[in-house]
Parts: C-alpha cells; sequence; structure tokens
C-alpha cells in the first residue's frame, strides 16, 4: 500500500475517502504519514492535507513566504481557471433547491437535477452559459447532452467521483477542500496586496 499511496501522490492525487479508501485509510495512520512524508522529503516535497482532512496531497517544501506580487498574480489565476467550478457548484446548489454548502461527499443525482432543469427554464438557460463555459468538446443540442459534458469535464479534474454508474450518481470528492481553502487563502493576500497598494497610492499622493 505505501508505494501505491506514493506513486498516486507523485501523480497529482488527491487522495480521499471517497476515491481512494484504502489509500486514505493507509495515510490515517500517523506512522504511514510519517514514511511516506520522510520518503517524499528526499525529493523536494511533504504530505500535505486540507484543513479538513478530507484529502491529502503532496506539495513542495515552503523555502519561505510568497512575495505578495506574485500572490496576487496567483490568485489572479486561479480565479479565472476556477470560474467553470463556482458556477458548476452554484447551478447545482439552484436547481437541488438546496441551501446546503456543497462538501466533500455530497451528492449528486443526475436524474432528480435533470428533472428540475427541463421545468425551468432559467435553469435550462444557465445551463448552456455553463456548458459553454466548460472546456471540452461541443455538446449537442440537448440539455442532457450539456449536462454531461459538464459532469464528465469536473468528473476528469478530480472533483466529482462516479459512484453509481447505472444511476448515474456522482459524489464531490475531497479535492474541493483543497480548491476552497486556496480560494480563501489568496483573496486574503488579494486583500492585503490591495490594501498596500492602496497605502502606497496614498503615500505618494502626500509627497506630490
Amino acid at each position: 500500500m505505501f508505494e501505491h499511496t506514493v506513486r498516486l501522490l507523485l501523480e497529482g492525487v488527491f487522495i480521499c475517502e471517497i476515491t481512494h479508501h484504502e489509500a486514505f485509510a493507509f495515510l490515517n495512520h500517523p506512522a504511514n504519514q510519517q514514511a511516506v512524508n520522510d520518503y517524499l522529503g528526499k525529493i523536494g516535497l511533504r504530505l500535505a492535507s486540507t484543513a479538513h482532512g478530507g484529502a491529502f496531497f503532496a506539495a513542495h517544501i515552503e523555502t519561505g513566504g510568497p512575495e505578495k506580487k506574485a500572490a496576487k498574480e496567483v490568485f489572479t489565476k486561479i480565479k479565472h481557471e476556477l470560474r467553470p467550478l463556482v458556477a458548476f457548484l452554484e447551478f447545482v446548489m439552484r436547481a437541488s433547491q438546496k441551501d446546503d454548502v456543497i462538501c466533500a461527499g455530497s451528492v449528486i443525482e443526475t436524474a432528480s437535477l435533470m428533472l428540475s432543469i427541463d421545468s425551468n427554464p432559467t435553469l435550462r438557460s444557465d445551463l448552456q452559459s455553463l456548458a459553454n463555459l466548460v472546456k471540452g468538446p461541443a455538446a449537442d443540442s440537448s440539455d442532457r447532452a450539456r449536462f454531461n459534458k459538464v459532469l464528465n469535464r469536473f468528473k476528469d479534474e478530480g472533483y466529482l467521483f462516479l459512484a453509481n454508474s447505472e444511476r448515474e450518481i456522482y459524489q464531490v470528492t475531497g479535492k474541493i477542500e483543497f480548491i476552497m481553502e486556496a480560494i480563501a487563502f489568496l483573496s486574503e493576500h488579494e486583500k492585503i496586496a490591495l490594501e498596500d497598494e492602496e497605502a502606497e497610492v496614498t503615500s505618494q499622493g502626500s509627497l506630490l
């Protein structure tokens, strides 16, 4: 299990209970965590986990805090890349008519959501916009094809796991925790960077 788990981590996989149950259980033992971390440390990596412990992943060993300018650039890049994901999560919440925040383990039932979409012109329009936003081969004009395109995209990206192929039931994976934490972290750094810029402008203005 050690070799299998390390291989997954080196491939950039986010190991969670939903997608890799055995590897996740293996990493939940402190001794195994230490062994894996020691191995990764030899190649400049470390074993990391999300704040809520929903997923493990390999990260580069930190050598210092990121510069504020670099953090702002990274935030802008991630914000652009995550736009489809955020739009998808918001769409699912509206279609399911639930106020609960989507998190690791949340269930997405395709058939149930399609019933809501078919009966709501606004959702159908939003789905078309979402499908256009998501990268991938163009889907045909049916709402079902558009929704399948979106689901397959986020499954391929590791955010969804097909728990029941016959009933087309998906589960949100632990990778979602990492993304939410990254957004919160980078948002805070973006705020700090903007505050510093405003202070600098104010200071320059007082000198002129």
